[in-house]
């Protein structure tokens, strides 16, 4: 048998989205103001990169919701990962030691949260089959199979999973409209087949 539960969670969380824009603001607006301090050559991209980092900061606290939307996100991105990265070269061309390591840390994250952010509406779910349960990538563990399993139990929209070695596993399933005692049923015979497969530690 082979059960799919949607899970009542989102891939990526928009406190995460804000939080990373407004790191983002941060930097661009210190950066930009050294560099229209202390350097007369490109003191004029320097006033450019601080206006940037105060526009996306206050794009990001004043239209949160809208810089965080699927539309618009992506192309913040983008903006973010090509100034980061544009800076990133030019600290590593003038040999500005510190800002290549913060702008060189700051491009990888937000080419990273770009890659991840692409199906942040992504809907997740539990895979339920004769090998074992498969978590959504939002789990601290993706995969768990049967021998380690003791307990299914789905009660009031919530997917309890608790571990041999007593780790417990919880998951909001509220959408999930099929017959909880036939799953639960399923797991305990699955259960009780695999049960002679744990590795048992000797001391």
């Amino acid at each position: 048998m082979v059960y799919d539960l949607p899970v009542e969670e989102v891939k990526v969380k928009p406190h995460q989205i804000t939080t990373l824009h407004l790191v983002c603001a941060l930097a661009f607006i210190v950066a930009g103001l050294i560099i229209a301090v202390y350097n007369y050559v490109i003191g004029t991209w320097g006033g450019i990169l601080l206006a940037a980092g105060i526009l996306l900061a206050a794009v990001t606290i004043v239209k949160n919701k809208w810089g965080t939307s699927n539309k618009v996100r992506p192309v913040l991105r983008i903006i973010e990962l090509l100034i980061s990265a544009a800076i990133c070269t030019l600290s590593f061309v003038k040999q500005w030691k510190f800002p290549e390591v913060i702008f060189s840390v700051l491009t990888l994250t937000v080419a990273f949260a770009l890659y991840w952010e692409r199906a942040a509406d992504a809907a997740l779910k539990i895979h339920i089959d004769n090998n074992g349960i498969s978590l959504p990538v939002t789990a601290r563990k993706r995969f768990i199979s049967w021998p380690e399993v003791e307990l299914v139990v789905l009660r009031f929209g919530t997917l309890s999973i608790n571990c041999a070695d007593n780790r417990l596993f919880q998951f909001n399933v509220p959408a999930y409209d099929k017959d909880n005692e036939i799953l639960e049923a399923y797991c305990a015979a699955m259960v009780e087949d695999n049960r002679g497969k744990r590795i048992v530690d000797e001391w």
